[in-house]
């Protein structure tokens, strides 16, 4: 039996309104300081990736070298067999004088993407590649070739043509058209096709200070569409699509660096998406850009003749860039 008036019932506590809220407000503070380090985290994993992609790149390099005694080229336009001027248009009418991106894939675990094409192939026609077969190969997307901080693998176009995020390094640009002898990769690593070849120990300024291959920049609004990132993987011709610079010499024989930029900072013309891009003196270069870049905050991943892949900074200074990007300049890179 219980006293009169009192209840044997448990009292019942809840919270407030003041209690709730205030709870409600810590775990927004705790979400707010722990979001960014999750980004960061993916982010890291990300670059890290990145950087394992241009690992992949560089070691097929050097097994390309291995096989056939020299560095992959980068590519050509017109048909070699003619032959036809380096400074042709448009594309390369045999897998000749496709990309460097296309000769490496037998070094990459890709060698049935390779052999989808072959020198056996009916004659193209003028301006098509080799018809079908070019079609064909550009539609075989290859993960190793995109940045996941970018963007995933994708096709682009009716087409469904696939694209890559990394660029060899021409080494000097003099503007003007881009397939003109002062833009042909003889002070770089990755060389017009035709023009000429090089070996890795031909690098004079030595293979771990000079850039082979690395990220192109692109601006955000432009994936697929502007003239650094509108053409087939496989078959751009010698293009900013896959050859970028890192050094350009200006009418009076100045050389400065271009010095690489983030992608949110790459030229783009929003009226049409192509961009036209002016140097110092004034000059246009055409419609097309030609940084190296990335979309990882501070800097990008560059591969090294010698296989070796850093991560350099936007704010690299501009000499110290142009001398990691020459070849032959027989100047000391300090950074």
């Amino acid at each position: 039996m219980t006293r009169a008036g009192r209840s044997d019932r448990p009292s019942q506590h809840g919270f407030t309104l003041v209690e709730l809220l205030v709870v409600i407000a810590i775990i927004g503070i705790l979400i707010a300081l722990l979001l960014p380090a999750v980004q960061a985290a993916r982010e890291a994993a990300r670059r890290s990736q990145c950087s394992n992609n241009l690992k992949q790149i560089g070691l097929a390099f050097h097994n390309f070298q291995d096989v056939y005694g020299w560095l992959p080229n980068g590519a050509r336009d017109g048909d070699h067999r003619v032959p036809d001027p380096l400074d042709a248009c448009c594309n390369s009418r045999t897998r000749h004088g496709w990309s460097w991106l296309y000769h490496i894939t037998p070094f990459i675990e890709q060698k049935a993407i390779y052999d989808l094409a072959s020198d056996a192939d009916d004659p193209p026609t003028p301006g098509s590649g080799q018809n079908s077969k070019e079609n064909i190969v550009a539609q075989q997307g290859i993960p190793t070739y995109y940045c996941p901080s970018r963007r995933y693998m994708e096709f682009y176009g009716s087409g469904r043509f696939y694209r890559s995020d990394y660029a060899g390094n021409g080494g000097q640009r003099d503007g003007g058209n881009v397939r003109g002898s002062g833009s042909n990769g003889l002070r770089g690593v990755v060389i017009q096709t035709d023009a000429k070849r090089i070996r890795v120990e031909m690098v004079r300024d030595g293979s771990s200070n000079t850039i082979m291959v690395a990220e192109k920049a692109l601006n955000p609004k432009a994936f697929g569409s502007e003239g650094g990132d509108n053409e087939r993987w496989n078959n751009p011709g010698w293009d900013e699509d896959i050859i970028r610079w890192g050094a350009f010499r200006k009418t009076d024989g100045t050389e400065y660096g271009l010095t690489p930029i983030p992608d949110n900072k790459a030229p783009y013309n929003p009226g049409s998406g192509w961009t036209t891009v002016v140097d110092v003196d004034g000059r246009v270069w055409g419609q097309w850009h030609p940084f190296f870049g990335s979309s990882h905050p501070g800097g990008f991943n560059a591969c090294m003749a010698d296989g070796g892949v850093r991560f350099l900074s936007f704010t690299i200074e501009h000499q110290v860039f142009r001398r990691l990007s020459l070849s032959d300049d027989g100047e000391p890179v300090q950074y």
